[in-house]
């Protein structure tokens, strides 16, 4: 949908679409994190390897950022005229590279998951 060429479908169109993707991700974002904050991986890995606790803060740092981001993102779509093509076309840049951080962060999730899980650093025996 960010990549919608406007001519073929009208700002006014993508504009909506943008408008409506954005509320519903940003609602299903954040309630993502707070899953994952209270009594997700965070406090599994937490557990699991007390020292690896900066790497989980971290990445909880990473979900401020992203609350952050949409909290500016959302209101200024939702503010934007049907005819400004081109801060419809920068906005939605803005939220191609939020959504590659996310994939990125999410990666790293998993990973840091993976190898809390399954990692054995011996001292047993």
């Amino acid at each position: 949908m960010l990549d919608w060429k406007v001519p073929s479908i009208g700002v006014p169109k993508k504009l909506s679409s943008v408008r409506f993707v954005m509320q519903s991700f940003q609602r299903h974002l954040e309630r993502l994190m707070n899953l994952e904050e209270e009594g997700g991986y965070l406090g599994i890995v937490g557990e699991a390897k007390p020292h690896w606790c900066p790497k989980v803060e971290a990445l909880r740092s990473e979900h401020d950022q992203f609350r952050a981001a949409m909290r500016d993102l959302v209101p200024e779509i939702q503010s934007l005229c049907q005819d400004d093509e081109q801060r419809l076309l920068k906005i939605c840049g803005e939220i191609g590279s939020l959504l590659r951080c996310i994939d990125r962060h999410d990666q790293k999730e998993a990973e840091l998951l993976q190898a809390a899980l399954t990692l054995d650093e011996g001292g047993e025996g």
